[in-house]
């Protein structure tokens, strides 16, 4: 589903309701790149040193798959009604990011509910689900963010 044509607000979204976005290509040069500046853990930048942490091969910082989260998240039409971020929980990393993975993005409304000091607003949960081509899951948690409700 791509959700880039209209504006999507709080009372737009419906508990159980789903996004999916993807794929994204993680390359050699990009992991590289990210690892080498804000991560340069020897499991992120050589393979030989990640094979013999049982890896198969460097793998992408979490944070780097925090960001190709974040690529997706702003692909979604409800970017527009955003108020703010108020957090993040369960943050989970249950399996490495390699090169050349295709990435993909499952995000599902949790919860709604509307602001008790400021009824212009909204407070959505949203489960999120980033997994490769092989369905396998490289990060979940679960957003709390703060949303406009249609102006109109």
């Amino acid at each position: 589903m791509t959700d880039c044509d209209a504006t999507i607000y709080f009372d737009d979204l419906k508990v159980g309701q789903i996004f999916k976005y993807g794929p994204y290509l993680v390359t050699e040069e990009e992991l590289l790149a990210f690892n080498q500046k804000w991560d340069p853990l020897p499991i992120h930048l050589d393979d030989d040193a990640a094979r013999q942490r049982g890896l198969k091969a460097k793998s992408a910082s979490g944070q780097f798959t925090l960001c190709v989260k974040q690529h997706f998240v702003n692909q979604t039409a409800w970017t527009g009604a955003v108020i703010g971020a108020m957090g993040f929980d369960e943050v989970r990393f249950p399996n490495p990011v390699y090169v050349a993975d295709e990435l993909y993005a499952h995000i599902e409304i949790d919860k709604l509910r509307v602001s008790k000091s400021k009824p212009d607003r909204g407070i959505v949960t949203l489960k999120f689900r980033l997994f490769n081509q092989d369905d396998v899951t490289v990060l979940t948690y679960i957003d709390t963010v703060m949303f406009m409700k249609n102006p109109i």
